[in-house]
C-alpha cells in the first residue's frame, strides 16, 4: 500500500498532532503508558496491555502508526491508526484502533475509545478525524465498536460518514439477592428449568496460569468442534487470532482483567466462557459449549447464569454480552447499551470495483 502522508496539524483549540511511525513503537509505548498512568481508568481496549499484545501479533501484517495530541508541549492523547492494504479489488481501509487484520483473523474490537484527557478528547478527536480525512492513500475510513461519546467526537469532523449502532445486552448484577431476581417471571422460570434439568453443576474460575491455559484450550476445542460441524472454520482456526488470545490471557490474568470460567456436570464439561474485565464489568468475548439433543439442556444459559453469580461474588457490577444482540443474550440481560460503527467512503475506482464485486456476489447467492 502507498505510504499515507502524515502532516502535523494544529487544532483551533491548541491541540497539536504529531505522528510516531511504527518503527518507533517503543517511544510510542512510553507515551501511551505515561498517559495511562496520568489518566488512571482508561478502558481495556485502549490500554497498552491490549494494544501492545495486538501489535505483537498483527503489527507485522497491518500498517500502523501512532498519533499523539499535545497541549503546551505535553502529551494529552494518543491513538493507534491502522491501514489494511488493498489487494486486487479490495478497498484500502484506515481504522482508528486495533483493527484492519487479515480476513478470518479479526479480533472485532468493541468498547473502543481514544486514550485522551477528558477535557482534551473532543479537540483531539476532531483534529485526528480532520487529519485522516485530508490524507491520500485510502478508499474508506472505518470507526469500529466505539463508545458513543468517543464516536460523537470523531464524527463531528466527519459529517458525511455513514453510522450504525449495535445493541449490547447488559445484566446489572447488583439487583436482588440473586442474578435471576432481575429477570421477569417467564425468563426466570425458563432458566430455572434449565438449571434443574442439568442438576448439580460445578463452576471453576481460573486463578492460575495453568488453570487459564487449560480452560482456554478446552474452550477452543468445544468452539471449533461446533463450527466445524456447521461447515465453518470457527474463530480459532486462525493461528494469529489464537496466539493473540493466549498472550492476552497470560498478560491480563495477573491483573485480574480476564475471566475464564468452566462449568462441569460431574466429569463432563458443559461449557467454557472467556471474558475480559473492565472497570467492574465483565465483557463476554467467546465461549465453547457442549451441545445436547434435549432442548431443556441449554448449556449457554446455564453457564452464563453461573458465571454471573461468580462475577457477583467477586464484586463485579455488570455482565456485558457485547454485540451482536442475539436472542439468548437478550433473554439473560436486564438492559442494553449501544456501540457505534461508522465508515466514510471515497468515490475511488477501488471503491467502485468493490461495490460491483459485492453486488455480483449477492446476485450469485441462492434465493
Amino acid at each position: 500500500m502507498p505510504a499515507i502522508s502524515s502532516p502535523t496539524v494544529t487544532a483551533p483549540s491548541t491541540i497539536r498532532l504529531h505522528v510516531i511511525p511504527s518503527s518507533r513503537r517503543r517511544a510510542a509505548g512510553a507515551v501511551w503508558r505515561s498517559l495511562e498512568d496520568d489518566l488512571g481508568t482508561t478502558g481495556l481496549t485502549c490500554s497498552w496491555a491490549w494494544t501492545s499484545t495486538w501489535l505483537e501479533h498483527y503489527g507485522d501484517v497491518v500498517d500502523h502508526r501512532f498519533v499523539v495530541g499535545e497541549r503546551n508541549g505535553l502529551p494529552r492523547a494518543i491513538a493507534l491508526v491502522t491501514a489494511g492494504a488493498g489487494r486486487r479489488l479490495r478497498a484500502r481501509t484506515v481504522h482508528v484502533g486495533t483493527a484492519g487484520e487479515p480476513p478470518g483473523s479479526s479480533v472485532f474490537v468493541e468498547r473502543n475509545r481514544l486514550l485522551a484527557a477528558p477535557d482534551d478528547r473532543p479537540a483531539f478527536a476532531q483534529a485526528l478525524a480532520r487529519m485522516l480525512a485530508r490524507e491520500r492513500g485510502w478508499d474508506r475510513l472505518h470507526l469500529d465498536g466505539l463508545l458513543p461519546g468517543d464516536a460523537a467526537d470523531l464524527l463531528a469532523a466527519l459529517p458525511a460518514a455513514q453510522v450504525h449502532t449495535e445493541e449490547c445486552p447488559v445484566t446489572d448484577l447488583r439487583v436482588g439477592d440473586d442474578v435471576l431476581d432481575a429477570l421477569d417471571g417467564s425468563r426466570r422460570r425458563r432458566v430455572q428449568r434449565t438449571l434443574r434439568a442439568f442438576g448439580p453443576l460445578d463452576v471453576e474460575w481460573a486463578e492460575t496460569g495453568e488453570q487459564a491455559r487449560d480452560v482456554l484450550d478446552e474452550l477452543i476445542d468445544l468452539h471449533q468442534l461446533h463450527w466445524r460441524e456447521r461447515g465453518e472454520p470457527g474463530a480459532f482456526a486462525s493461528r494469529r487470532f489464537t496466539a493473540f488470545h493466549r498472550t492476552l490471557v497470560a498478560r491480563l490474568l495477573p491483573r485480574r482483567q480476564v475471566a475464564l470460567v468452566r462449568v462441569r456436570r460431574g466429569d463432563e464439561t458443559v461449557a467454557c466462557l472467556y471474558g475480559l474485565i473492565e472497570d467492574g464489568r465483565l465483557l463476554f468475548y467467546q465461549g465453547g459449549l457442549r451441545r445436547y439433543e434435549d432442548n431443556k439442556l441449554r448449556a449457554g444459559h446455564a453457564a452464563h447464569v453461573l458465571a454471573m453469580r461468580a462475577c457477583r461474588e467477586r464484586g463485579l457490577t455488570h455482565y456485558d454480552f457485547l454485540a451482536p444482540a442475539t436472542r439468548y443474550k437478550r433473554e439473560l440481560a436486564t438492559g442494553s447499551e449501544r456501540l457505534v460503527w461508522a465508515r466514510l467512503e471515497r468515490g475511488t475506482w477501488r471503491m467502485r470495483a468493490a461495490r460491483a464485486a459485492r453486488a455480483a456476489r449477492a446476485l450469485r447467492r441462492p434465493a
